[in-house]
């Protein structure tokens, strides 16, 4: 019920001009999601409202890959997936592929920004 009435408040700040449609919203879940049930659009944050442990999300720039970041205060390397009261998601720090589509990217407030070395291999001397 709350979120139908939180996506209906989104569409009608979209729908005003408010805000911009959101390319990512967050979705927590108690489990880890297949891969057929990892969909465009969301980030699936496996945890709680306390805890969070991974992030699986379809890459914006090649969907046929998934994304799967380490949520875990003692992991290295290591983001954090931020919801606002819409559902949009932060991710912190950028998101950089070391291989397949070498997307790398920021995603604020549900919304993909590519950086200019978005789809080239980063240096060899150089590790994330």
């Amino acid at each position: 019920m709350v979120d139908g009435l939180i996506a209906l408040i989104r569409n009608a700040l979209i729908l005003a001009g408010l805000i911009k449609e959101p390319e990512y919203l967050v979705r927590l879940v108690s489990e880890h999601p297949m891969e057929d049930d990892i969909v465009g659009g969301v980030v699936f944050v496996v945890g709680g409202k306390g805890f969070q442990k991974w992030a699986y999300f379809r890459c914006p720039t090649d969907t046929s890959e998934i994304i799967q970041l380490s949520l875990m205060q003692k992991h290295r390397p290591r983001w954090r997936v931020r919801s606002d009261w819409l559902h949009r998601a932060t991710i912190y720090p950028s998101v950089r592929q070391t291989d397949g589509s070498f997307a790398h990217f920021w995603l604020s407030k549900g919304n993909v920004s590519l950086c200019a070395d978005s789809g080239a291999p980063m240096p060899q001397n150089r590790k994330v």
